[in-house]
């Protein structure tokens, strides 16, 4: 059986294979540096695999859902299926309005309960922004809370001030002492991305889960920027993949 995933993403188009069980493939196209997913979307039409029994996605960029999924269609000839908050995806969602909790998030929940069954959890998604969502072992999603991913940050100190260079996050800084402006602004972003990440842990752990422990799982494409002393449970660099795979297969109407 082989299974096509693919996530429409804030900066990129991520997609993978499954065969049976097994992730082997995948791929990643950034969208260009004005943020326009344009080229990506034609780029994946020769990404996809020609071949596949099944196919769903999850899209936070509405005005590409249908050029993706039009692409999937016209390579393999399936119609994929939607992951949505309105999909039978498993899990309860504790938002007023269920339809604002983002597919990306929801992708991320089903891959760490697939990952982690029966305990209780935090997910630290690492992308264009980063995300916490919390899910109970009862399969419930509490809620969490989002940031600004580290790129943001970057990009917030140079545009709103009159001095500051543009960085990028090419290398992990791991000194805080920064001795040049670029420096400084590495240790500033990094240091405090990451603390804020941790206090954040900290608090909507126990706002959800009080004195139990949850697992805490991260994923997305900042996560190598990070300090290394940040600690997680596990890190899951395919978590969307693996929540959109268990979507896949768990709910064969995709509805």
């Amino acid at each position: 059986m082989r299974t096509l995933v693919v996530s429409i993403g804030n900066s990129s188009i991520r997609g993978g294979l499954f065969e049976g069980q097994r992730l082997t493939g995948r791929f990643r196209l950034p969208y260009d540096r004005a943020g326009k997913p344009t080229a990506a979307v034609r780029a994946l039409q020769g990404r996809l695999p020609r071949q596949a029994d099944s196919a769903v996605l999850c899209s936070v960029v509405p005005a590409f859902t249908r050029p993706v999924a039009d692409a999937i269609r016209r390579r393999t000839g399936l119609r994929p299926g939607q992951l949505s908050s309105a999909s039978r995806h498993g899990l309860a969602i504790d938002y007023g309005v269920p339809a604002k909790f983002g597919a990306d998030r929801l992708a991320c929940a089903l891959g760490a309960v697939s990952r982690f069954p029966g305990r209780d959890l935090i997910v630290v998604d690492c992308g264009t922004a980063t995300t916490l969502t919390a899910v109970a072992r009862s399969g419930r999603v509490l809620g969490g809370a989002i940031l600004p991913g580290q790129g943001l940050w970057f990009d917030a100190l140079h545009r709103s001030t009159a001095r500051l260079p543009r960085v990028h996050q090419r290398e992990r800084q791991v000194a805080a002492l920064g001795q040049s402006p670029e420096a400084a602004i590495r240790a500033g972003v990094t240091h405090g991305h990451a603390g804020a990440i941790r206090e954040l842990v900290r608090l909507v752990g126990a706002e959800a889960f009080g004195r139990r422990r949850p697992v805490v799982v991260a994923t997305g494409g900042g996560l190598e920027a990070l300090p290394p002393g940040i600690r997680f449970t596990a890190r899951e660099p395919d978590l969307i993949l693996l929540g959109l795979f268990t979507f896949a297969t768990q709910s064969p109407a995709h509805a």
